[in-house]
């Protein structure tokens, strides 16, 4: 796998090890069960576990401290259930992994870009979470027979780059304000002319 830029973990060495101990009829009493065996394995054949290094970002650490001190002082007003933390998170379900075993350090690989965006909210106090929403690029995969993901309950939106834009985010901020809140949440975040 090495000579071929691939990339091998535990979970795929655990897999291999199962195939193995069913093709050569292995005792089910003498099975290894768990995955203590993989550390002296790897420490017998000299493998490491090496992360495939790629593009890295910084954050500026006081810009970061001054905007916390003055979120602070904005939800100090509102009771913990109307206060949502909205996030997103990127889905590559065609990904290889970025860390694998190997005897040598190894080169990174082109990746598969497709992407899956997903975004979850919760309220602070933890009683509210609004279902996941999906952002893709199709506005009918595949999948779902010509059909938008919508007609199956799944709250689903599309563009170009299945990123979230600042429409989505509204229509969220919004879907939320009309779930949960008892003030007008949305006519708040509108007056904050929020710039994505």
């Amino acid at each position: 796998m090495e000579a071929k830029g691939e990339t091998v973990n535990s979970a795929m060495l655990m897999g291999k090890h199962n195939i193995f101990e069913e093709k050569f009829n292995v005792p089910m009493d003498e099975r290894l069960s768990g995955n203590g065996w993989i550390p002296p394995f790897c420490r017998a054949y000299k493998i490491k576990e090496y992360r495939r290094h790629g593009e890295a970002a910084s954050v500026n650490l006081d810009a970061v401290k001054v905007e916390h001190v003055c979120l602070q002082v904005l939800l100090v007003k509102y009771p913990l259930k109307d206060i949502f933390n909205f996030d997103e998170t990127g889905f590559f379900p065609f990904a290889p992994p970025d860390r694998g075993l190997a005897t040598q350090q190894m080169k990174g690989k082109k990746t598969e870009k497709f992407c899956i965006t997903i975004s979850v909210a919760c309220n602070a106090d933890g009683s509210k979470k609004l279902p996941l929403c999906f952002i893709g690029k199709s506005a009918k995969p595949r999948c779902f027979s010509g059909k938008s993901p919508n007609n199956y309950g799944y709250q689903y939106y599309n563009n170009t780059k299945a990123w979230m834009t600042k429409e989505i985010f509204e229509e969220r901020v919004e879907l939320s304000a009309h779930r949960t809140c008892t003030h007008s949440l949305c006519s708040y975040i509108k007056r904050l002319d929020i710039k994505m």
